[in-house]
Parts: structure tokens; C-alpha cells; sequence
């Protein structure tokens, strides 16, 4: 069971690092520069990518993870806080960091909501109208944290999800994830994950329906992520391109304004989160091959893998991720045992906004270096 709680977290972090070096390409620039991308590059492309001012600027150092895991850590420290999780605790946590210039690589959603709750606005009231997948990338450690917890794993994430994403479409998504890892962690089998995901689901998508007026959410989305997981989960499982044809067909209907194709690995939740979810609960190949199927496909490589490395950890442990590429992975590890232990927060407030603004000064620096 230690092993797969703690893969939650190395689970999610690889796979956002192992996604970043390739973060908006499409599949055949991919495949352009990097042939088969099975594994992390030993270094970055810089004569392939020679004048892409736009590509330069969005490299980061090799192995270091982006918001994806940074929130995800905010996350569990808050959650292992004395008293434990609290709406005005995780608006404390995304202020301060936003604040202090800690958050790299969010998105114009994200902040929004953010410098909504710096202005004093209600959790309640401060989501952005995102069904993004912004809430499902940080959650997996907390479905292994709260793993025997039902009732405060799902506080705990459709508020947390809420008060960035209010949206039920990316909240339910993000319980989805929290679910599937939390019964993974407990020694569930992966069919029976399978099988029970979507009725969770729409459970909780029933409670938030019927909640009133107490949140401010975009509630139009009704039942359709667990209709979404039902219609991909039912049945025999489909093989990795069928799966992603199906998804594509499933969400063409839905897509906002703006998308201008159902390419599985967008960031929307019905897109890119049912895609990284559905993934790791149908694979048959070994983890670090899902990953690397899912970046081969381009888009948004580190979320969609974050998201499927998260589910992946729960349900194969942690002993497929190659720690040492990670650059921040003492700390990491730090945060794996406290999942396990629960005995406490692995960082202050003040310890975790000081090391991640000291890394994303350290890749401010790096990406200037290389458009000069």
C-alpha cells in the first residue's frame, strides 16, 4: 500500500516532467525532432528549435516540474496542516503564491480566480467559468492521502476544484481522478475501479446539483462526465487509438468556443482529463509506455500524463519512475513519505512558496538564457 500511495505522487510528477519539453507541440513536430519520444531527453533541442523564439520561451530545465505538481503539493501540505483542510487555508496557500511569484506556468483561468481570493472574494464565489483541467492535474496525491477518508476526499477536492474551476464538468473530472487513486491506494483492483468510477461520480455530480445556492458554478454540464466515463469504461476496453477516437466523439458536442478540433489531449476535462484517467485504467502496457503514448500525441503533454502518471502510481506503485531525473526529487520524496505517515505537513506555507519561487526564478533565468 506505501508503494502505491506514494506512486500517486512520483506518478504525477513524472509524467509532468517527462511532458514539458514537448508542452504545445503537435505530434508531427514531435516526431520531427524527436523521432519515438519514449523517455526524458539527456538535453534539450536547441539547433532544432534554432530561432522559435515561441518554443525557446517555454522551455524549461530538463526534469523540472511545472504547476501541475506544484499544485498538487500545495494541495497535500494544506491538507496535512493542523486542523487539516480549509477553504480560507487553500486560498491562503494559492494567494500567498501567486504573490510571491512561486506559481510558474498557469494558466489566464487559474490566476483569475487567484487574484479573485486576493481581493477578498469568497471561495465560494472566486472559480473561473473553466471546465479546463486545471483541478484533475493536482489531485491524485490527495486520493491517496485521504484514501480511507470518503466524505473529506470529496470535500476536500470539489471545493478545492471549485474555488479555481467552477465548473462541475472539471470538478466532477477531478473527483474522478481523486476517486480512482484513493481506491487504488486501498488495494481495489483496477476492474472494479473500472467499473465503480462513473456511479461515484455521478453521486457526487447528483450532491453538487441539488446544493443549492451556496457556490457559484457553471452547473449545465449536469451528469455528462459520468456518462463521459461510463461510455469509455463499459464494455471491453478499448485499444489506445479506438480509445482516443472515442473520446474525440464523445466530446465533439461540447466543446466551447474556440476549439477548433477534439484532439484528445486538449485542455478541456472531457478531452485531455477523461483521456489521462480512462488511459491508466485500461492499460495493458507498462507504465512509462502509457506516458510516453500519451506525449507522443502532442498538446498538452505534461497535464494529460500528470494526470495518467497519478493514476498509473496508484495502481503500479512508484518503482517504474526514474526518480533521479527529477531535479527537485529529495523534496519530492519528502512529500511521498508524508502521504503515507500523515503525521503532518512536509512544509510550512513559507518553506513551499520560498523553493518553488527560488525554482521558477531559476527557470525565469534559464528560458532568458536561451532567446538571448
Amino acid at each position: 500500500m506505501e508503494e502505491r500511495v506514494q506512486g500517486a505522487l512520483w506518478g504525477l510528477a513524472w509524467g509532468d516532467a517527462l511532458g514539458c519539453p514537448v508542452e504545445t507541440w503537435r505530434a508531427s513536430f514531435i516526431r520531427q525532432v524527436f523521432g519515438d519520444y519514449v523517455e526524458l531527453p539527456s538535453e534539450l533541442p536547441l539547433q532544432a528549435l534554432a530561432g522559435d523564439k515561441k518554443r525557446l520561451e517555454r522551455l524549461r530545465p530538463l526534469g523540472l516540474h511545472s504547476d501541475d505538481t506544484q499544485q498538487a503539493l500545495a494541495l497535500v501540505a494544506c491538507a496535512l496542516e493542523p486542523g487539516g483542510w480549509t477553504r480560507e487555508s487553500w486560498a491562503r496557500w494559492l494567494v500567498e503564491g501567486l504573490r510571491r511569484k512561486a506559481w510558474r506556468g498557469y494558466g489566464r483561468n487559474f490566476q483569475v480566480a487567484v487574484s479573485q481570493l486576493a481581493k477578498g472574494g469568497a471561495p465560494e464565489h472566486s472559480g473561473s467559468a473553466s471546465a479546463g483541467m486545471g483541478a484533475a492535474m493536482r489531485v491524485a496525491p490527495v486520493g491517496a492521502l485521504l484514501r480511507d477518508a470518503p466524505a473529506e476526499l470529496a470535500r476536500v477536492v470539489m471545493e478545492s476544484s471549485m474555488m479555481t474551476h467552477a465548473d462541475l464538468r472539471a470538478s466532477a473530472l477531478a473527483y474522478a481522478v481523486a476517486w480512482s487513486v484513493a481506491a487504488l491506494a486501498r488495494g481495489e483492483d483496477v476492474a472494479r475501479v473500472r467499473a465503480g468510477v462513473a456511479s461515484a461520480v455521478r453521486e457526487e455530480e447528483t450532491r453538487w446539483l441539488q446544493s443549492g445556492t451556496a457556490w457559484s458554478f457553471d452547473r449545465t454540464g449536469g451528469h455528462l462526465v459520468s456518462e463521459t466515463l461510463a461510455a469509455l469504461l463499459e464494455g471491453p476496453v478499448l485499444a489506445p487509438a479506438a480509445l482516443r477516437e472515442r473520446i474525440s466523439e464523445l466530446a465533439r458536442p461540447h466543446l466551447a468556443e474556440g476549439f477548433t478540433v477534439a484532439h484528445p489531449n486538449q485542455g478541456f476535462a472531457l478531452l485531455g482529463g477523461a483521456h489521462g484517467l480512462v488511459r491508466a485504467l485500461t492499460a495493458e502496457e507498462a507504465p512509462g509506455a502509457v506516458l510516453a503514448d500519451i506525449i507522443q500525441q502532442g498538446y498538452d503533454t505534461d497535464t494529460v500524463a500528470a494526470i495518467a502518471g497519478g493514476v498509473l502510481g496508484a495502481r503500479f506503485g512508484s518503482a517504474w519512475v526514474p526518480r533521479a531525473r527529477l531535479l527537485d526529487s529529495e523534496r519530492l520524496e519528502g512529500y511521498a513519505r508524508a502521504l503515507v505517515a500523515r503525521g503532518g505537513a512536509p512544509e510550512t506555507l513559507d518553506a513551499f512558496v520560498k523553493n518553488e519561487a527560488a525554482w521558477t526564478a531559476h527557470e525565469k533565468r534559464f528560458q532568458a538564457g536561451l532567446v538571448r
